[in-house]
């Protein structure tokens, strides 16, 4: 499968910063960390951070896989309403999961800080809107919830939307904190360099073809025979791992992304905030640090393994017609924005599960193994919090949190 395909925006405004070496010899480690992107780095950071002899692998080079590809918008916002995920999980524990994804978007805020703000992080504002009159029932009745349960949030009507943004709204809600976007390739590498100096090792172009058992231990063999003997595994390699789950886990889809040239002015963008619209799929839009605007959407369910949408290239005509839908869009939505124009067209593949939870922890058919899968839009706030909640559970201390993202739920 075509994990990514395309001109790629984040590899392509980033150099490589370090190059690691190849697994050549067979060694031992507390913790091997299967993935080398985005979550792969947050997990090694919370963990070495706690002292914990952590290795990571990856098949490929570091953050060229689906971390690539993420348009990397960071919300509290789930993509099960909140009003949905109450209907299946009860209300206490549906603000629950809103409200760790909304601490977690802290969370990425100290860390940067922690590692010197070189990735692009900025705090922004969020607006969730329809233009669809037959939507707006559905907002008032999500944004009533959301104030009750102190969500720092504003109710956008049709009149208050016409001074705020270019593009017509029927109503919105609009977010005042627990949102943020960041660059998550330099993101990654600098939280990798961070856990190098609290003694990581980081293998690329090291493959995992077998995962065997023992009672205390779990043994990995590459594709060329070295071992890594460990005490706990982690699988950080978010819907490659679906094969190793009996259950369902995950939906995947081709979800298409445009970024332009950096653009000299946001007249009709509120604050710049971070925008998603109500519809199936969604569009959402973000900025950059560098003033590129971010534009994604028009996913494709992938059908089979090796399906058309599965290996899908951007010069394949469907691609070329999602690319234009959404240049399109773009230009409707901002009519005020001068001289847009599209740098990087890239689409790829992305996981959601059935209630938009990630899934954290154990599963009984690989003992002393970890999952860390975020699957959804918040891939990078589950990262976060899956990080947190295996450290804690290498340590022995079980989080009901746990239990919300459990692989078998």
């Amino acid at each position: 499968m075509n994990l990514v395909t395309g001109n790629i925006l984040w590899t392509g405004i980033n150099k490589i910063p370090n190059k690691y070496s190849y697994l050549s010899d067979d060694i031992d480690c507390e913790v091997l960390i299967v993935g080398g992107g985005i979550t792969g780095a947050i997990c090694a950071y919370y963990l070495t951070m706690a002292g914990i002899d952590t290795v990571i692998v990856d098949k490929n080079i570091i953050g060229y896989g689906s971390t690539s590809a993420s348009t990397s918008i960071l919300q509290y916002e789930i993509d099960t309403d909140l009003i949905q995920l109450k209907g299946i999980l009860g209300l206490e524990k549906a603000v629950e999961c809103f409200k760790l994804c909304e601490k977690a978007v802290y969370d990425i805020e100290e860390i940067v800080n922690n590692l010197g703000n070189e990735c692009g992080f900025s705090l922004r504002d969020c607006f969730y809107y329809t233009d669809s009159n037959s939507d707006v029932t559905l907002l008032s009745k999500e944004y009533e919830i959301r104030k009750r349960k102190d969500f720092n949030v504003e109710f956008i009507d049709e009149k208050k939307g016409k001074n705020m943004f270019s593009f017509p709204i029927k109503a919105g809600i609009y977010s005042r904190s627990g949102a943020g976007e960041i660059d998550p390739y330099s993101f990654t590498h600098q939280l990798i360099d961070s856990s190098i100096n609290n003694g990581l090792r980081v293998f690329e172009n090291t493959e995992v073809v077998d995962i065997k058992q023992a009672s205390n231990s779990v043994e990995i063999m590459t594709r060329n025979k070295f071992k890594v003997n460990a005490k706990k595994v982690v699988f950080a390699t978010g819907f490659e791992t679906k094969e190793m789950i009996e259950n369902r886990t995950a939906i995947l889809t081709r979800t298409f992304t445009l970024a332009t040239k950096p653009v000299e002015n946001f007249e009709g963008w509120h604050n710049r905030a971070i925008i998603r619209n109500t519809s199936d799929p969604y569009t959402y839009l973000r900025t950059t640090s560098d003033d590129r605007i971010i534009i994604g959407g028009e996913d494709l369910d992938l059908g089979g393994k090796y399906s058309k949408i599965s290996n899908l290239t951007n010069s394949d005509t469907l691609s070329i017609d999602k690319f234009q839908i959404l240049n399109n869009r773009l230009l409707n939505l901002f009519p005020k924005i001068n001289n847009m124009e599209i740098e990087y067209r890239f689409s790829g593949l992305f996981g959601e599960s059935q209630d938009g939870l990630p899934y954290v922890g154990e599963y009984e058919k690989y003992p002393n193994c970890y999952f860390c899968l975020g699957y959804g839009s918040n891939g990078i706030l589950y990262a976060v919090i899956g990080a947190q909640l295996i450290r804690d559970l290498y340590f022995g201390n079980y989080s009901p949190i746990l239990d919300l993202f459990k692989i078998d739920r």
